[in-house]
C-alpha cells in the first residue's frame, strides 16, 4: 500500500513538472519555430547567452576552486560569514541583484570608471551579461568543489607533503584531479544556471540580447505567439543540456563502481 502511495505521489510530481512543457509543445506553431530558430535575432543570442555562460563559469573555475579550497581546508576568522556572503545572491530577487550590480559596475560608479579606462563596459555590453551571470551562479559551483574537497580524505594531501610536495603542487597535483567530477558538474550546472538568467541581465545588459531576454522582448513587442515558439526552441535545448548533463553524471558512477 505504502508502495503504490509513493509511486502516485511521484506521478503526480512529475505530471506537475512536465504540464508546462506538454501545453507549450501543443500550442506552439511549429512552421514559426523553425523560422525563427533559423533567423538572425535568434542566433545572435543563442551565441551571446551561451559564450556569456561558458565566461562566467570559466572565471568562476579560476577564482572558485582556490576559494572553496580555502574553505574546507583552513580555519581563519569570519570563515562562516564568507561562506553565507557567497550564497546570497541565491536568496536575493534577481531584479534586486541587477539593481546591485548596476550600481557597483555602472559607469558612474568607481569600478565602471576604472574598467572605462581599459575599454571596458558592464552597462548594454557582453560583459555585462557575463557579469550577471556570474553573480547569481558562482554559488553553483562553488558548492560544488566545497563538497567534492571536504569528500576527499585529507590524508592523501598529507602523505604527498610527507613526500616532499610542496603546498601547490599537492593542490594542482593531488586535490584537484581527485575532485574533477566536482568541479565538472559544478561547472555545468552553473553554466545551465547562468544561460537561464533574466532579471540580473535585462536590468544591467538588455543589449546585447540573451535568449531569455529576447523571449520577454518578443512577448512586449509581438505578443504570444512568437514567444511560444522561443519558449518551444528553449525548452528543447534546455531539455538536451540536462541529458547531456544526467548521462555525463551516470557514466562517472558506473566508471567508478567496476
Amino acid at each position: 500500500m505504502f508502495k503504490h502511495i509513493i509511486i502516485f505521489i511521484s506521478i503526480i510530481f512529475v505530471l506537475a513538472v512536465t504540464l508546462p512543457f506538454i501545453v507549450v509543445f501543443l500550442n506552439v506553431d511549429f512552421n514559426l519555430l523553425i523560422e525563427i530558430s533559423k533567423s538572425p535575432e535568434f542566433l545572435d543570442a543563442v551565441e551571446t547567452t551561451f559564450l556569456a555562460g561558458f565566461t562566467a563559469t570559466f572565471i568562476a573555475i579560476i577564482f572558485g576552486i582556490p576559494f572553496a579550497y580555502a574553505i574546507t581546508r583552513y580555519n581563519f576568522p569570519f570563515k562562516s560569514i564568507l561562506e553565507a556572503i557567497v550564497d546570497i545572491p541565491q536568496t536575493i530577487p534577481h531584479t534586486a541583484a541587477g539593481i546591485a550590480l548596476l550600481m557597483t559596475l555602472g559607469r558612474a560608479s568607481t569600478i565602471g570608471k576604472i574598467a572605462d579606462n581599459f575599454g571596458i563596459s558592464f552597462v548594454q555590453t557582453f560583459w555585462g551579461v557575463v557579469a550577471a551571470m556570474g553573480f547569481l551562479s558562482f554559488s553553483i559551483f562553488v558548492n560544488s568543489v566545497k563538497e567534492g574537497f571536504r569528500k576527499l580524505d585529507i590524508r592523501y594531501e598529507k602523505v604527498a607533503r610527507s613526500l616532499g610536495a610542496t603546498p601547490s603542487k599537492v593542490f594542482f597535483l593531488i586535490s584537484i584531479p581527485m575532485v574533477k567530477h566536482e568541479i565538472i558538474t559544478g561547472a555545468l550546472l552553473m553554466w545551465a544556471r547562468g544561460i537561464s538568467e533574466f532579471g540580473a541581465v535585462a536590468i544591467l545588459a538588455y543589449y546585447p540580447m540573451t535568449l531569455s531576454v529576447l523571449t520577454y522582448d518578443r512577448f512586449q513587442g509581438y505578443g504570444l505567439k512568437q514567444s511560444l515558439a522561443l519558449t518551444a526552441l528553449i525548452f528543447i535545448m534546455s531539455m538536451i543540456i540536462f541529458v547531456v548533463i544526467r548521462v555525463i553524471q551516470n557514466l562517472w558512477k558506473y566508471s567508478e563502481t567496476r
